[in-house]
């Protein structure tokens, strides 16, 4: 099920089930996890399929051996607000993941996360071929800690 508020999602988290975090790409998707408390983001590891099927059945895999209690999916808006092409992607996506499990879904402004995960990783001093083929993890640990520092500050949680 797709969460249409953070503090709705934030119903659903469990001390003991981390939480998930995606950033999704055509050929590749950067994965993120929580501590069990959701205190901090963790980069997990990568999934590089082209097809959303192959990539869902290994995201079902990770749901199940990690315990997962909810997933965060980056969600790509236009600097204006805006939807884009990829932000239609990204949630077709999320409607063909929400018929293979019932954890909810909240959907994390992703804006210039994949950038700032870039620079990150940049100042790291790593080199563009090796930034490319982690920046997703990056993105991830991005996205699910914003999500994480959000949640912190309602008042439920």
């Amino acid at each position: 099920m797709i969460t249409n508020s953070l503090q709705e999602f934030c119903q659903f988290f469990q001390i003991g089930k981390p939480i998930l975090s995606i950033d999704y790409g055509l050929k590749k998707l950067g994965l993120a996890i929580s501590t069990p408390n959701h205190h901090l983001p963790m980069p997990l590891k990568i999934i590089e399929h082209e097809s959303d099927k192959k990539k869902i059945t290994d995201i079902l895999c990770i749901l199940k051996e990690n315990n997962i209690c909810a997933i965060v999916l980056g969600l790509p808006i236009n600097m204006n607000g805006t939807k884009s092409e990829q932000t239609l992607i990204v949630e077709n996506f999320a409607n063909k993941l929400t018929k293979r499990t019932e954890l909810p879904i909240f959907f994390q402004d992703e804006r210039l996360t994949s950038k700032a995960a870039n620079n990150l990783l940049k100042d790291f001093g790593l080199k563009r071929k090796n930034r490319n083929s982690i920046d997703d993890l990056a993105a991830a640990s991005m996205i699910l800690e914003t999500a994480l520092t959000s949640a912190s500050k309602l008042s439920k949680y």
